[in-house]
Protein backbone atom coordinates (compact mmCIF):
# COMPACT_ATOMS: atom_id res chain seq x y z
CA UNK A 1 0.00 0.00 0.00
CA UNK A 2 1.37 3.39 -1.07
CA UNK A 3 1.97 5.63 1.64
CA UNK A 4 0.04 8.60 2.43
CA UNK A 5 1.01 12.02 0.58
CA UNK A 6 1.89 13.92 3.82
CA UNK A 7 4.88 10.87 4.74
CA UNK A 8 6.50 11.03 1.45
CA UNK A 9 7.04 14.79 1.91
CA UNK A 10 10.74 15.39 3.27
CA UNK A 11 10.94 16.88 6.36
CA UNK A 12 11.38 20.42 5.64
CA UNK A 13 8.27 20.31 3.75
CA UNK A 14 6.26 18.26 6.47
CA UNK A 15 7.45 21.17 8.68
CA UNK A 16 5.57 23.68 6.36
CA UNK A 17 2.60 22.48 5.59
CA UNK A 18 1.89 21.96 9.73
CA UNK A 19 2.82 25.53 9.68
CA UNK A 20 0.48 26.16 6.91
CA UNK A 21 -2.04 24.12 8.90
CA UNK A 22 -2.13 25.86 11.47
CA UNK A 23 -2.16 29.39 9.95
CA UNK A 24 -5.39 28.25 8.06
CA UNK A 25 -7.19 26.80 11.32
CA UNK A 26 -6.40 30.18 13.16
CA UNK A 27 -8.14 32.12 9.84
CA UNK A 28 -11.05 30.00 9.85
CA UNK A 29 -11.22 29.88 13.80
CA UNK A 30 -10.83 34.02 14.11
CA UNK A 31 -13.28 34.59 10.98
CA UNK A 32 -15.88 31.92 12.56
CA UNK A 33 -15.35 33.50 16.01
CA UNK A 34 -16.69 36.71 14.19
CA UNK A 35 -19.27 35.41 11.80
CA UNK A 36 -21.00 32.68 13.69
CA UNK A 37 -23.49 35.69 15.45
CA UNK A 38 -24.38 36.97 11.94
CA UNK A 39 -27.36 35.84 10.33
CA UNK A 40 -28.61 33.07 13.51
CA UNK A 41 -28.77 30.41 12.90
CA UNK A 42 -26.96 30.47 9.54
CA UNK A 43 -23.97 32.24 10.75
CA UNK A 44 -23.27 29.76 12.91
CA UNK A 45 -23.91 26.71 10.64
CA UNK A 46 -21.66 28.48 7.84
CA UNK A 47 -18.98 29.02 10.35
CA UNK A 48 -18.81 25.06 11.28
CA UNK A 49 -19.35 23.48 7.89
CA UNK A 50 -16.45 26.31 6.84
CA UNK A 51 -14.80 24.34 9.89
CA UNK A 52 -15.86 20.71 9.47
CA UNK A 53 -14.80 20.92 5.89
CA UNK A 54 -11.30 22.48 5.99
CA UNK A 55 -10.47 19.56 9.21
CA UNK A 56 -12.14 16.97 7.42
CA UNK A 57 -10.43 17.46 4.09
CA UNK A 58 -6.79 17.94 5.86
CA UNK A 59 -7.80 14.08 7.24
CA UNK A 60 -8.22 12.89 4.15
CA UNK A 61 -5.83 14.67 2.11
CA UNK A 62 -2.85 14.34 4.47
CA UNK A 63 -3.54 10.23 5.34
CA UNK A 64 -2.33 10.43 8.77
CA UNK A 65 -3.63 13.00 11.64
CA UNK A 66 -0.83 15.29 11.51
CA UNK A 67 -2.24 17.89 8.97
CA UNK A 68 -5.67 17.51 10.48
CA UNK A 69 -4.37 18.41 14.14
CA UNK A 70 -2.06 21.03 13.17
CA UNK A 71 -5.63 22.55 11.74
CA UNK A 72 -7.16 21.93 14.52
CA UNK A 73 -4.72 23.31 17.26
CA UNK A 74 -4.94 26.24 14.60
CA UNK A 75 -8.74 26.71 15.32
CA UNK A 76 -8.10 25.63 19.30
CA UNK A 77 -5.74 28.42 19.82
CA UNK A 78 -8.12 31.22 18.48
CA UNK A 79 -11.68 29.81 19.63
CA UNK A 80 -10.75 29.11 22.79
CA UNK A 81 -9.04 32.70 24.45
CA UNK A 82 -11.53 34.61 22.16
CA UNK A 83 -14.42 32.41 23.65
CA UNK A 84 -13.07 33.46 26.86
CA UNK A 85 -11.67 37.09 26.58
CA UNK A 86 -12.41 39.11 29.78
CA UNK A 87 -13.01 42.76 29.66
CA UNK A 88 -15.49 44.70 27.71
CA UNK A 89 -15.19 42.30 24.35
CA UNK A 90 -17.52 39.59 24.15
CA UNK A 91 -17.34 37.30 20.89
CA UNK A 92 -18.79 34.38 21.94
CA UNK A 93 -21.86 35.19 24.45
CA UNK A 94 -23.43 32.64 26.13
CA UNK A 95 -26.58 32.45 23.63
CA UNK A 96 -27.64 29.09 21.57
CA UNK A 97 -25.52 30.75 18.78
CA UNK A 98 -22.22 30.58 21.27
CA UNK A 99 -23.25 27.13 22.33
CA UNK A 100 -23.33 26.01 19.28
CA UNK A 101 -20.06 26.78 18.04
CA UNK A 102 -18.05 26.02 21.14
CA UNK A 103 -19.78 22.46 20.81
CA UNK A 104 -19.86 22.38 16.81
CA UNK A 105 -15.97 23.16 16.72
CA UNK A 106 -14.88 20.17 19.30
CA UNK A 107 -17.32 17.85 18.06
CA UNK A 108 -15.78 18.57 14.42
CA UNK A 109 -12.18 18.41 15.85
CA UNK A 110 -12.57 15.19 18.14
CA UNK A 111 -13.88 13.32 15.41
CA UNK A 112 -12.21 14.19 12.67
CA UNK A 113 -9.19 12.93 14.69
CA UNK A 114 -10.67 10.06 16.04
CA UNK A 115 -11.85 8.78 13.09
CA UNK A 116 -9.96 5.71 11.96
CA UNK A 117 -7.54 5.11 9.00
CA UNK A 118 -9.42 2.77 6.85
CA UNK A 119 -6.95 0.61 5.21
CA UNK A 120 -8.15 -0.72 1.71
CA UNK A 121 -7.62 -4.54 0.31
CA UNK A 122 -4.82 -4.33 -2.30
CA UNK A 123 -5.95 -4.47 -6.18
CA UNK A 124 -5.11 -7.09 -7.70
CA UNK A 125 -4.22 -5.98 -11.46
CA UNK A 126 -6.59 -6.76 -14.12
CA UNK A 127 -5.68 -8.31 -17.35
CA UNK A 128 -5.35 -6.29 -20.22
CA UNK A 129 -5.30 -6.91 -24.46
CA UNK A 130 -1.58 -5.72 -24.65
CA UNK A 131 -0.57 -8.14 -22.01
CA UNK A 132 -1.37 -10.42 -24.61
CA UNK A 133 -0.01 -10.09 -28.08
CA UNK A 134 -1.09 -13.03 -30.10
CA UNK A 135 -4.47 -13.03 -29.44
CA UNK A 136 -6.92 -11.83 -31.76
CA UNK A 137 -9.34 -8.82 -30.18
CA UNK A 138 -12.83 -9.27 -31.58
CA UNK A 139 -12.27 -5.60 -33.77
CA UNK A 140 -9.23 -7.68 -35.64
CA UNK A 141 -11.67 -10.62 -36.34
CA UNK A 142 -14.48 -9.35 -37.89
CA UNK A 143 -12.47 -6.75 -40.06
CA UNK A 144 -10.86 -9.41 -41.80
Amino acid sequence: MPEPDFARMPLPWRAGVVALCVGGGAVLGLVGTFAHQSLPPVGVGIALVTVGLYIVGLRAWGGVRTPAAAGSIGVAAIVGPLASAGGSTVLVPANTAGYVWLAGVTAIVFFALAWPHIQQAPRRQTDTMEQYPDVDSPADSTSR
